[in-house]
């Protein structure tokens, strides 16, 4: 697969000295390598690999009584290498179709053999679902050896690993970075695997990987692999022995350069899995170079070139992976594994995290507009943006809790919640939210208290302000004392009446009621104390309290004027013009008590037009006018069933007079 390297800057000084001393050594062909830096680099073998020789003969006396002919029907070729060949081949023992590889003709020798059965070895040590299996092997008249296979039918991971639209097609997927990553996810359980049963693959590369039509996933070509672990067969070529360059430059670790010692282990492969890794983020294998010294600086430096949006926890899982010392990498293949599943896990919650920046950034533009001022149809879509990326962002913490970016937008997206519910005058709202934030910013939560304790405030005043006007406060307290005044004051006009039936005339003295009217109001002042704290609860009591007082002490003072200036005016010309007192007061109260005052009110004033015209019937017309007044307070404060308990309460206290009484006679009779 094609790529463009990325623009190589020129070898830093630290590590020109490494690169020149590993070019002495390697005795490879550099021109080679730079022609073809994707290809394997396969190192000759040693003079003398009597390993090799003893594994061959094991094989050929294996195969001796038995040739490949009676096993299986070979056919046609499916694919060729650089040594070898794959043909189709029908196993006849168990009937199926199979894949044979073999040498080509002009590449058979003793070292190209060796290289072979080491990988038909190899992998069918490995019996594990990502690598291929190996169903026999055996040798050809002229020692050639024949590795059956299971035939893969399936494409190359190198072309598709950059083709969203096949893949797509194919696969159904529409996300490629997570199907490569999972592709991988599965080529480390098989490297992993091969790890457990002491095997470095050291060509780990997407060319290396086949992907089958239904998405299977197999890791090929184990032709350079080693062994960590000597078995004393031969079949395998030990790692500890492994000093030449191998492996494909583009992606090779710096201990596959070579050396006198080898430092080759686990951890190796755990590189060539990181640059995969890189390639699948970045679209290029990681080393690139315009010659020999830059490739294999490249190498050395391992630290390749990744873009701003190249995401940070992706990011550093290439960097450890690729690390250049082989202690700072993953441990193993496995915990490569586990952080790219963490990736995949918290890339699902990134996403999460995402469109709820969308909702937070539609949030903040709203709120940005908003006014305290706004209808409550205005508001509900704050609520539902809120609402929308709450929910997300929450969601991604249940998915990944460390995920420090949801955590941060939620709160953001809170904070703006708390001050648009501050805006509305909204404290306790503003307090609720306030209580899932982690830390609680110590401005914001003074700033809610303070606004919290500003409506504690605004509450109980608007409660005074309430129970202060509040008509039902003090109600009982007001109708007894206003019936009982009431009916003082509707029976005080006819004592002149009554006096002039026993030959009294009190017309011309205002001493009579001035006397009486000082009784009166002494009286009421009294039942005011008595009822103080009823009387001042509310604006209402307050009210009628001053306008009986004042009433009762307009006409005192009516009285007290003409007898202290000698007037000529009689009693009932100052009670006339008190009528017209008294109704106005009845009218001022109306509006502030109760509208039903106005009654006696227009009573009043009618009163006083009645009287223009027939002055001798003021007491009656007083009398008259107090009684409606009278009926009006107890229509207004006595409720039915403030009556009916009036009522019981008199039929109460009767029935235990008689019954007091009975008891007496029934004493007296015993008596007797």
């Amino acid at each position: 697969m094609p790529h463009d390297p990325p623009r190589v800057a020129a070898i830093p000084d630290e590590l020109l000295a490494t690169v020149e001393a590993v070019l002495d050594r390697l005795g490879v062909d550099a021109k080679t390598i730079e022609a073809r830096p994707s290809s394997t680099i396969v190192p000759e073998p040693r003079t003398g690999d009597t390993a090799g020789e003893r594994a061959i003969g094991l094989l050929a006396d294996l195969n001796a009584a038995s040739t490949i002919s009676q096993k299986v029907e070979l056919g046609g070729t499916i694919g060729e290498g650089g040594m070898g060949v794959v043909r189709l081949g029908f196993q006849r023992t168990l009937a199926r179709a199979v894949a044979v590889k073999t040498l080509k003709d002009d590449a058979k020798s003793e070292r190209a053999t060796i290289k072979l059965l080491r990988e038909a070895w190899v992998t069918g040590n490995l019996e594990h679902p990502n690598v291929v299996p190996v169903y026999d092997l055996a040798l050809e008249s002229d020692g050639s050896p024949l590795i059956v296979l299971k035939k893969i039918e399936g494409t190359g991971w190198d072309e598709l690993i950059a083709d969203a639209d096949a893949v797509r097609a194919r696969f159904k997927a529409d996300d490629l970075l997570e199907w490569n990553l999972r592709i991988l996810l599965s080529v480390s359980n098989a490297v992993h695997f091969a790890h457990s049963r002491g095997i470095l693959h050291r060509d780990l590369k997407p060319e290396n990987v086949m992907i089958g039509e239904f998405g299977e996933v197999y890791l090929v070509d184990w032709g350079i692999a080693v062994s960590l672990r000597d078995d004393e067969s031969g079949r395998l070529p030990l790692a500890k022995d492994a000093l030449e360059m191998a492996g494909t430059p583009l992606y090779m670790a710096p201990e596959m350069l070579g050396g006198p010692t080898s430092k080759l282990s686990e951890r190796t492969d755990v590189y060539l899995l990181g640059a995969i890794l890189y390639e699948i983020v970045t679209g290029r294998p990681p080393h690139a170079g315009e010659g020999l010294m830059q490739l294999v600086a490249q190498i050395v430096d391992s630290s390749p070139p990744l873009a701003d949006d190249v995401p940070e926890e992706l990011r550093r899982v290439i960097r450890r992976a690729m690390d250049p010392d082989p202690d700072g990498r993953f441990e193993s293949a496995a915990q490569l594994r586990l952080a790219l599943q963490g990736f995949l896990q918290h890339r699902d919650a990134m996403a999460l995290a995402d469109k709820a920046d969308a909702r937070l950034a539609e949030l903040e533009a709203r709120l940005a507009s908003a006014s305290e001022d706004d209808a409550l149809e205005a508001r509900e879509p704050v609520y539902r943006l809120f609402g929308e990326c709450r929910f997300a962002y929450k969601h991604a913490l249940e998915v990944w809790p460390e995920g420090e970016a949801a955590r941060r937008g939620l709160a953001r997206a809170i904070e703006a919640m708390v001050e648009y519910e501050l805006s509305l005058g909204e404290p306790e709202a503003a307090r609720t939210l306030l209580a899932e934030l982690d830390p609680v910013p110590e401005a914001l939560a003074a700033r809610v208290e303070e606004a919290r304790a500003a409506r504690r405030a605004e509450e109980a005043e608007l409660r005074r302000i309430q129970e202060d006007a509040d008509p039902s406060a003090g109600r009982r307290t007001r109708a007894f004392l206003g019936v009982l005044i009431g009916t003082v004051w509707s029976l005080m006009p006819l004592v002149p009446e009554l006096a002039r039936l026993f030959g009294y005339d009190l017309e011309r003295s205002h001493v009579v009621p001035l006397i009486s009217e000082a009784v009166i109001l002494a009286f009421i002042v009294g039942l005011g104390i008595w009822a103080r704290e009823s009387l001042s609860r509310t604006r209402v009591n307050r009210t009628l309290a001053t306008a009986v007082v004042l009433a009762m002490g307009s006409s005192l003072l009516m009285h007290a004027v003409e007898h202290l200036t000698g007037s000529d005016a009689t009693v009932g010309a100052t009670f006339r013009h008190q009528v017209l007192v008294w109704g106005a007061l009845c009218m001022l109260c109306a509006p502030a008590i109760d509208w039903r005052l106005a009654i006696p009110g227009a009573a009043f004033a009618v009163a006083f037009v009645v009287l223009s015209i027939w002055p001798s019937v003021v007491y009656y017309a007083l009398a008259v006018c107090n009684e409606i007044l009278l009926v009006t307070i107890a229509v207004l404060w006595l409720r039915r069933e403030d009556i009916a308990s009036l009522r019981e309460g008199r039929r109460r206290r009767m029935a235990e007079r008689r019954a007091w009484l009975r008891e007496r006679l029934r004493g007296r009779r015993a008596e007797a």
